[in-house]
């Protein structure tokens, strides 16, 4: 096996058994939120939920208050990939989308200077997936795959760039309001749009944000477009894992969506899992997403 390291970001969804098995690290942005008693409460974006539950994050949202989130600290990212370069291993950095976040760039700021004079016979590679949530974790399932056959980071990081706008998001909000707190769209579009029902269909654009291609009125016909797009779009079905990740949905959304998938494509497999609290803190609780491979 390739003698380097695979680290990622709280973004990318990865379960803890996944990274666990292929020791996967990665870099934590922070989160905030003021308590009613108006305490300010600070802590890591933890993609195990260990401080706070999956349902414990998206009641605070229920109950009206905005989560912030914030970028990797210098320091993070020093300690983290400090860690391999000391022991003499490389470092491949699959970062979350650079137009979602700028922690990014203080990676990019710490490599070229701090750690460029500090081990200047090892790299840190960076690759800027454009990309968040499970679209950015798989990602590096393709770098764990490449590695295991032996690939050099260099190899590596050539094949996810060509690769990584293939990954693709397809998803909607429960409601407007979560978008209006975040800054996303304005209240009155918010108002208007969760009175008539309207669902914004969210997919990446070439920046690596998040764009509402596409609106639908009311769940199911929003369930039915998202899967015709999919359909669409979708490389090799039949041979691919999907995932449908869900901000503490109600089973019956989740089962709803994961029908209209399977009466329009033949996949191996779908899995569903908690969508991690970087994209739900902006999307808010009742969102739903689904991320596949598609055409680049």
């Amino acid at each position: 096996m390739s003698n380097f390291a695979i680290v990622t970001d709280s973004s990318c969804d990865l379960s803890k058994e996944f990274r666990r098995k292929h020791n996967i690290e990665y870099a934590k942005m922070l989160m905030s939120y003021t308590k009613d008693n108006g305490e300010l409460f600070e802590t890591f974006l933890d993609l195990d939920w260990e401080v706070l539950s999956s349902k414990e994050f998206y009641d605070i949202l229920r109950s009206g208050k905005r989560i912030f989130t914030a970028q990797v600290t210098l320091q993070n990212y020093l300690e983290l990939f400090e860690q391999h370069l000391k022991e003499g291993r490389d470092v491949l950095y699959v970062a979350c989308s650079s137009g979602l976040s700028a922690s990014i760039n203080a990676a990019i700021l710490l490599v070229n200077t701090e750690l460029k004079d500090k081990y200047p016979n090892n790299k840190v590679i960076i690759v800027d997936t454009l990309r968040a949530g499970m679209a950015e974790g798989m990602s590096v399932m393709l770098a764990v795959e490449l590695r295991e056959q032996g690939k050099t980071i260099e190899e590596v990081a050539e094949v996810l760039e060509k690769e990584k706008t293939s990954f693709k998001e397809v998803g909607i909000p429960e409601n407007l309001s979560y978008l209006k707190r975040a800054g996303r769209v304005s209240g009155h579009k918010a108002l208007m749009g969760d009175l008539i029902g309207l669902k914004p269909i969210l997919m990446f654009d070439e920046k690596g944000s998040n764009e509402a291609t596409h609106k639908a009125i009311g769940k199911k016909k929003a369930f039915i477009k998202m899967a015709e797009l999919i359909k669409e779009d979708i490389v090799d079905p039949e041979n691919q894992t999907i995932y449908l990740m869900n901000a503490d949905c109600r089973v019956e959304d989740i089962e709803a969506f994961k029908k209209a998938i399977l009466e329009r494509v033949t996949v191996k497999e779908i899995i569903c899992e908690p969508l991690g609290p970087v994209i739900g803190a902006c999307s808010g609780p009742g969102t739903i997403i689904c991320n596949y491979k598609g055409r680049n």
